[in-house]
């Protein structure tokens, strides 16, 4: 019995996201290989770790990682969202290029349906009590890199994003995911812990 009350009140660290396929990783890949060298202190975010953020929810509970997902099944059903396609568009930083603490890659496309998932996946998480509060307006983006330093933010790795075309390629979005992040002293460690498809839960 105990053992099930302290897997009740254990707290899980999760968020909502688009996973990305392999092929798109690639060509994200070859932007950040370009890009390392120019500013090698920077955090870069690893390959297995690249996604778009929906809703980060914070430490919460089972039961409550249970019910949102619950409502999401619910929600999605009756929702109407059908799959989409993005695109990536662009290459920045938050909160300008100048002086950046998120490099970024922008995303296009069918940005209404993405809208219209994400929020309705907020609408979900912020009727739960414990959920972490987002105040920020959402903003579509693939994070590359977060800077610990402005320092280590050199004008050539400025100036060479500033010329950086990026290409158009597109990606079809079909599902979404429940992610389980676990914090370690290499990074984070992703885990899904459900997976939906626009329409209804797989």
């Amino acid at each position: 019995m105990a053992k099930k009350d302290n897997d009740q009140n254990s707290q899980i660290r999760c968020f909502l996201c688009i996973e990305l396929d392999d092929y798109l990783k690639d060509e994200i890949e070859e932007i950040t290989e370009k890009l390392k060298p120019l500013a090698p202190n920077l955090k870069w975010v690893s390959r297995e770790a690249l996604h778009l953020t929906l809703r980060f929810c914070g430490n919460i509970s089972q039961p409550t990682v249970n019910m949102i997902s619950r409502e999401l099944k619910e929600r999605l059903d009756t929702s109407r969202i059908d799959p989409f396609t993005l695109k990536l568009s662009s290459i920045g930083g938050f909160p300008s290029l100048k002086r950046p603490r998120v490099l970024w890659l922008g995303i296009s496309g069918d940005l209404s349906p993405l809208f219209k998932l994400q929020l309705m996946v907020e609408k979900v998480c912020s009727s739960f009590k414990g959920v972490h509060k987002d105040e920020k307006p959402f903003s579509p983006h693939l994070t590359l890199a977060r800077v610990k330093k402005p320092s280590d933010v050199t004008p050539t790795l400025i100036d060479f994003m500033a010329n950086m075309k990026v290409r158009d390629i597109s990606w079809p979005v079909e599902i979404f995911t429940f992610m389980k992040s676990d914090l370690t002293p290499r990074g984070a460690i992703y885990t899904p812990l459900v997976r939906y498809k626009l329409g209804g839960a797989l």
